[in-house]
């Protein structure tokens, strides 16, 4: 039975606070300790069979609460795959709570105290990852300013990372001639941290630059005087010279001496380890090469050539993301039953079972929730969106020999930027019921799903696995939206005119598997998945 929510206990580390003991209620959420720093209690929250992170200050804390209420204002803005999702925000018995995602993973924390640091190539993967994040924070106006990266602050999940703790972020204005006190941790503060300067997006890069330091070394650090560090192969041998040259120049003293973007310290780790550069970004060189090959720039030429064309066979372009639909594109509901996929409630995409310990009810609303998120992020490293018809492919799921559908932003034939997400599973008996073979089933609710990411952007599909009255409808619905009319409520309020007669059956669109030849997906790279031969 749970414990009334004024029933508190010490936690026994000195400082006299308390927390809500084992199962209390608060705002509707059943909780339990996980952890305390500064003046903050965090808890795991459950409510409506979700899990939850409750972060909790007291009401009459004047340091901490204005430090709540900014990671909230901040939350409530963000929308990208690597940062957790603001959900509420209340009072309660004299303490403010913030609700945000539960992320089941692990510190890299965790990797400092093992006796062998982590390989080299999955601690490039995870600074690939930061650089993304980074560049989207700086990209917001005004410039968000993280301050706080620390191994810490950030957890891995099936491959991916996700940062948390926006406690000390803050808007940049430009206007400080320096922060007012310290924040952020020793460990991986700036020298501008201390004082002297205003924090900036340069501050993040130093700070990821000495996160990046230590996974590699394991947590060792090798000062050859303040702010300066020694050679990352003095401690590890094993990393590459180039990669150890560009560490080193985010950690330099003076922000003008650093990389002065995220794109361009990404570019410099891509190129120390030999894997190539977006094309679509912007120069990397903080100091302009002024003699250029005109060789260099016909090939340039040509592979831009190159690249639009295989942009456009690919249902890409760059103008993806300032298309998206502003809204929820995606929702969970029930069919006869099933749990499904669905596109603005009305449409079935695609059918959901249990995976893992997430039952279908809740595994639909996650993956809902996750091509959401994916489909309003914007991919720094391409240009595009973090969702595009490309990304939903079908395959095999290694591990039990069944036809999937499946999500993978990759970057080239088998680079894997965000994913591979589980979609939909489609086995023998599930098959049955429909008539056809796994693959077709697969194959169809992956044009649906790719077919509907199009349209909904304004971008015409031959053959649309929609079918031709609804695929229209939703090409001139989708064209009579511009600017701010550009809403998922807006779209379903015309498409509710337009598609009243077949209204009924677009519920069921799932199940009405057409009798064409499914095509096949050709990647490589993408873990625990393979093509599927057909």
């Amino acid at each position: 039975m749970s414990q009334n929510t004024s029933q508190r206990r010490d936690l026994g580390d000195g400082s006299g606070r308390t927390a809500l003991v084992e199962g209390s209620m608060v705002g509707g959420y059943k909780v339990s300790y996980l952890a305390s720093g500064g003046m903050s209690v965090v808890y795991k929250g459950e409510k409506d069979g979700q899990n939850f992170v409750l972060k909790e200050v007291l009401t009459t804390n004047s340091r901490e609460v204005p430090s709540l209420i900014s990671e909230k204002t901040l939350l409530e803005r963000l929308n990208h795959p690597a940062l957790i999702s603001y959900h509420s925000f209340f009072n309660e018995n004299g303490y403010y709570y913030l609700v945000v995602d539960y992320v089941p993973g692990e510190p890299l924390a965790k990797f400092l105290k093992e006796s062998t640091p982590p390989p080299v190539n999955d601690v490039v993967e995870w600074a690939l990852q930061l650089c993304d994040v980074f560049i989207y924070l700086h990209q917001q106006s005004p410039p968000v300013i993280y301050r706080d990266l620390k191994s810490e602050n950030i957890l891995l999940y099936d491959g991916q990372i996700k940062l948390i703790d926006f406690g000390i972020a803050r808007v940049h204005k430009g206007t400080r001639q320096s922060d007012t006190e310290l924040m952020g941790s020793p460990v991986t503060a700036s020298p501008e941290h201390y004082g002297g300067a205003e924090t900036d997006a340069r501050s993040d890069i130093y700070t990821l630059g000495a996160t990046i330091y230590e996974l590699l070394t394991g947590g060792r650090r090798l000062q050859v005087g303040a702010f300066a560090f020694a050679p990352v192969r003095q401690l590890r041998p094993d990393v590459p010279e180039a990669l150890d040259k560009v560490i080193l120049k985010s950690l330099e003293f003076k922000p003008a001496d650093r990389y002065q973007t995220g794109e361009e310290f990404r570019d410099a780790i891509l190129r120390a380890v030999g894997r190539p550069v977006p094309f679509q970004g912007k120069s990397t060189e903080s100091k302009p090469r002024r003699r250029i090959a005109f060789a260099v720039a016909a090939l340039s030429i040509l592979l831009l050539a190159s690249a639009l064309v295989a942009s456009r066979l690919l249902g890409v372009t760059n103008k993806s993301h300032k298309n998206s639909l502003e809204g929820n594109l995606f929702a969970a509901g029930a069919v006869d039953g099933q749990s499904v996929v669905l596109m603005g409630e009305d449409v079935g995409l695609f059918r959901v079972t249990a995976w893992q310990k997430e039952q279908p009810e809740e595994r639909a609303k996650t993956l809902a929730k996750r091509l959401n998120t994916f489909y309003h992020s914007p991919c720094p490293a391409c240009n595009t969106t973090a969702l595009e018809p490309a990304d939903i492919k079908v395959g095999r799921f290694v591990e039990t020999g069944e036809v999937v559908v499946f999500y993978a932003h990759m970057h080239g034939f088998d680079k894997v930027h965000w994913g591979p997400e589980l979609l939909a599973t489609v086995d023998e008996e599930q098959a049955r019921n429909f008539k056809v073979a796994p693959r077709f089933l697969a194959a169809y609710w992956r044009d649906l799903l790719r077919d509907t990411v199009s349209l909904s952007r304004g971008f015409p599909v031959a053959n649309s696995a929609l079918g031709e009255q609804l695929a229209q409808a939703l090409t001139e619905a989708r064209g009579d939206l511009s600017g701010e009319e550009a809403t998922v409520e807006n779209l379903k309020s015309i498409l509710r005119k337009t598609t009243a007669t077949q209204a009924s059956g677009l519920r069921t669109l799932f199940e009405k598997v057409p009798d064409r030849q499914p095509e096949a997906d050709q990647f490589g790279g993408v873990e625990g998945y393979e093509p599927l031969r057909i």
